[in-house]
């Protein structure tokens, strides 16, 4: 997962970065900085994201595949 894919599940949830962090207990300039590329995504923040949003690797694909395509606007 990388910060486009974080940043496709926030979009998903309809959720401002701030909810995001609110959501799994991280600020919101950790979520910017992921999605920006100025962070990596950590373990333990894929596993927050995974308990919290219920994400596998068929919602991980399904956005891969999306960015591929062009159909997810990120």
């Amino acid at each position: 997962m990388d910060g486009m894919g974080v940043r496709g599940i926030r979009i998903m949830a309809g959720m401002t970065q701030a909810e995001f962090a609110d959501a799994l207990g991280v600020s919101q300039s950790l979520v910017s900085d992921v999605e920006n590329g100025r962070r990596a995504v950590s373990r333990d923040l894929r596993i927050k994201i995974a308990q919290t949003f219920g994400t596998g690797d068929d919602i991980m694909t399904a956005i891969a595949r999306a960015k591929e395509s062009g159909k997810l606007a990120l």
